[in-house]
């Protein structure tokens, strides 16, 4: 569109230049003894235009030659600025195809050209752990590293993932707490540090995340439960199955500072461990004082389990938090706690009226069973099934609700109440979600 316009300015000077000539074509005279020049006007003018045009294109053709090494090499860049992303192209759709090889070639030609390098080095360190080569892999996080060290908490939190995935949870747990004393409020880094942690059975380590879990929201409310749980029964009851020793519990418990073993979840776990041992009196003991302290449904639940040689007391005990707590008073672990405690005092009549009002509160399915064992007991068979019946309604219904929970066995104990023992298994997990 310029050549146009130009082509038809110059037309217009030229005819407007050709019709002032026809009038007084003018001339012009360059004079040096003895020689005399002269031009028509016209005829100066225009060779005047085509030397302006001649020197025009022959500064340009100049500079074009001094510009000519710099277009060049910015011809050549883009060029290889090209080829380098269909390079990372071809690498991410061998990633999603598997075609690990091929991928890990792709991804790392024209990586001095590519605008996103360590995505290239991430995608193939990724392909090269696929292939079993993890000094390949490990090579490109490092290279990764270098040319992005502000990057280093998506470089760092994807080889901890590669590292869980791979097996190497020790590795991966060094990284990741090194990132913890970076980013302590990172939450995928917490979350897939607990999962290493549970790998490794370092409950002492879960145990002391924990607190850092919960103020971050890492994990759903009830995961959440289950893996606090989990840390502090395996931290009680770990040692002990690993060496044999039925008294490493009560050793590991002592051990502890004083700030964890007034935790009631940490109290829960080392009674637990005491009623499976049927350390009855030092489980009746340490609920009694936890309790007198601060009352606590799951360690009140506990204290139903206890058949100490103090039953009268501890009768006394639940009725008088009862009384002076009584926002606790129709709370359905209390109640089942009463109708226990009076069960195992041969009060059959008051414990048969403390499991119902335990079941009218929604209380646990462990009433329904205790209920029908107690009915059982007395020789009414037919409520012994109805109530019974009822409890396996409830487990099937707690068991669709809470999954997790789901993993605690049904323990019958010798005088024919029931419990629920915790799950001790770790969580199937991919870290690589995380």
């Amino acid at each position: 569109m310029k050549i146009v316009i130009t082509i038809i300015i110059a037309l217009a000077v030229a005819v407007g230049l050709a019709l002032v000539s026809m009038d007084d074509p003018g001339y012009v005279v360059f004079s040096k003894d003895p020689y005399v020049v002269r031009l028509p006007l016209l005829l100066f003018v225009l060779l005047l235009s085509l030397g302006f045009a001649l020197l025009y294109l022959l500064f340009n053709f100049i500079v074009g030659l001094f510009r000519a090494p710099k277009r060049y090499r910015q011809w050549r860049n883009q060029s290889n600025e090209n080829n380098a992303h269909k390079h990372t192209m071809a690498g991410y759709a061998g990633l999603i195809e598997g075609n690990w090889a091929k991928a890990e070639q792709a991804l790392l030609k024209k990586l001095e050209y590519n605008k996103t390098p360590m995505m290239n080095y991430l995608g193939a360190a990724y392909a090269a752990q696929q292939q079993g080569h993890t000094a390949q892999r490990n090579k490109y996080f490092d290279d990764a590293l270098k040319k992005h060290p502000r990057h280093q908490l998506a470089i760092n939190l994807t080889r901890a993932r590669l590292l869980y995935k791979a097996g190497e949870i020790a590795e991966s747990r060094k990284h990741l707490e090194n990132l913890r004393k970076s980013v302590p409020r990172n939450v995928p880094v917490a979350r897939l540090l607990a999962d290493a942690y549970q790998a490794l059975g370092d409950w002492s380590s879960l145990v002391d995340l924990v607190p850092a879990l919960k103020k971050l929201n890492a994990f759903p409310e009830q995961e959440m439960s289950h893996i606090e749980r989990l840390a502090y029964d395996n931290l009680i009851s770990s040692p002990a199955l690993l060496q044999g020793e039925p008294d490493r519990p009560a050793t590991t418990w002592k051990s502890l500072p004083s700030v964890k073993r007034k935790n009631p979840q940490m109290i829960a776990s080392y009674v637990n461990q005491l009623i499976k041992a049927g350390k009855f009196k030092e489980a009746e003991k340490d609920l009694r004082t936890a309790l007198n302290r601060k009352f606590d449904a799951e360690l009140m639940y506990l204290y139903g389990r206890v058949k100490s040689p103090f039953l009268e007391y501890q009768i006394q005990l639940v009725e008088s938090i009862s009384k002076k707590q009584k926002q606790y008073s129709d709370h359905p672990d209390l109640l089942l706690t009463l109708a226990r405690l009076y069960r195992y005092n041969n009060e059959y009549e008051k414990s048969k009226q403390y499991f119902k009002q335990s079941i009218s509160a929604g209380g646990r399915y462990d009433a329904f069973m205790d209920l029908g064992s107690l009915l059982e007991q007395i020789g009414d068979k037919d409520g012994a099934l109805f109530y019974i019946k009822k409890g396996v309604e409830a487990i099937a219904t707690e068991s669709d609700n809470h999954p997790v929970a789901a993993q605690g066995e049904i323990v019958f104990l010798q005088d024919g109440s029931s419990a629920v023992g915790s799950g001790s298994g770790v969580r199937d997990v991919m870290p690589v979600v995380r």
